[in-house]
């Protein structure tokens, strides 16, 4: 059921059960609403200060997740930072697979924006990266022009991505803790709620970024933001791999017994023995 909140902004009203989707609020409408709009327009000032291009419509999503659905798995450092690296890189390759296929026949751009969202897809995935706004990032290159060169396309968004993590963190903890820890509570370096090497990522990434604004004054600290960049995706795309389970076989599924409370599953005289 819908539940419409009609209560003034207050630190309740910012609490994971209530500021989320499903739930109509006054404080996530104003707040909400107010940040995402704030966020894509300090993320235009700075891709036009700077001169590093980027691909607006899907960071607009990412913009609107990160200031009204911040407590989702998706809104996380890791997902869209990672998410709109590797989506850009799968659109690319998907409209080099369609012309490779196609040429330039009819359904050509179809094609490729089938094979640009199949790829983002697969490569979010195989990373931890899950985000929605990126799949949009992947079907750009095959109907738009694209605001920089695809060689440097990637990191650019991941770029963009940091900026929309660190704008969306600092608009957020005015109310609450940003980026929401994780499940357990792990604390990692700078006692950021998330493990270490995503930790590391973060802060290699942030730093990478705050590099590649010095595009227009010197383009070789520009250079080194762009390697520094890759080296932060590399070690936030393979940090779940080292704390995953690994399932090999099938599992057999739990018997209704495993998570019934005590007494339940039972019969009466089972209980009585």
């Amino acid at each position: 059921m819908i539940e419409i909140r009609l209560l003034r902004p207050a630190r309740r009203e910012f609490q994971a059960d209530v500021y989320r989707p499903g739930v109509i609020s006054l404080s996530r409408i104003l707040w909400g609403s107010l940040g995402g709009g704030l966020l894509l327009f300090l993320i235009g000032v700075c891709s036009r200060l700077f001169q590093i291009g980027v691909l607006f419509p899907p960071l607009a999503a990412t913009c609107f997740i990160g200031a009204t659905c911040v407590y989702l798995r998706v809104a996380r450092p890791k997902a869209v930072i990672v998410g709109h690296c590797v989506a850009t890189i799968g659109g690319l390759v998907g409209c080099y697979l369609g012309t490779l296929m196609l040429g330039e026949a009819r359904f050509v751009a179809s094609v490729k924006l089938g094979l640009a969202v199949l790829l983002a897809s697969a490569f979010m995935q195989v990373l931890d990266a899950d985000h929605p706004p990126a799949a949009a990032t992947a079907a750009i290159p095959a109907i738009l022009p694209l605001p920089a060169s695809g060689l440097v396309l990637p990191l650019h968004m991941a770029w963009g991505g940091v900026l929309a993590v660190v704008f969306a963190v600092a608009w957020n903890r005015v109310w609450f803790e940003c980026p929401v820890p994780e499940e357990g509570g792990v604390k990692g370096w700078l006692r950021l709620p998330m493990g270490r090497l995503d930790s590391a990522g973060t802060v290699l990434c942030c730093t990478a970024a705050l590099l590649m604004c010095f595009k227009v004054v010197n383009e070789t600290v520009y250079g080194v933001g762009l390697g520094l960049m890759v080296l932060g995706l590399l070690v936030l795309g393979i940090s779940h791999f080292f704390a995953a389970r690994y399932v090999r076989r099938q599992e057999a599924p739990e018997s209704p017994s495993a998570c019934a409370s005590p007494g339940q599953g039972q019969t009466p005289q089972g209980r009585n023995k």
